[in-house]
């Protein structure tokens, strides 16, 4: 996974007066994006909480969840899991990473399906392989 581009995007995000939620794939990649906040960029940090390690998600402008959490409402979902979230259309927008490999881009396409079913308006971005 482009980590890495995840904490750029959620940057751009956050400049644009989103607030975040990150959905990992398991706790580890919650705790390898957390550390990743903190430190992508040399003068700066994205502030940030683990769903689990703040009493008040509401003061953070990005929440890092993982699978068995419950996401708490925010404008932006980025999805990064293998599977779409229930909650889907309670977010204004949802962004999708998906990495070059194979099995991830059928398990991406799966979920694009999955959002076109439910009857969201979807919008694909090729950022090429310069970024992942």
């Amino acid at each position: 996974m482009p980590h890495r581009f995840v904490c750029q995007l959620v940057e751009r995000a956050m400049q644009g007066g989103y607030d975040v939620y990150i959905h990992a794939a398991s706790r580890e990649e919650a705790e390898t994006l957390d550390t990743l906040l903190w430190t992508f960029r040399d003068i700066s940090f994205l502030p940030h909480a683990a769903i689990d390690a703040a009493e008040d998600l509401n003061s953070y402008p990005v929440v890092i969840g993982w699978a068995g959490q419950t996401p708490p409402a925010r404008r932006v979902f980025v999805n990064l899991a293998d599977a779409a979230p229930a909650a889907v259309n309670d977010y204004e927008r949802i962004v999708e990473v998906v990495p070059s490999d194979p099995a991830a881009r059928r398990q991406a396409r799966a979920r694009y399906k999955d959002y076109r079913e439910r009857g969201l308006e979807l919008h694909s971005h090729n950022i090429g392989a310069a970024r992942a």
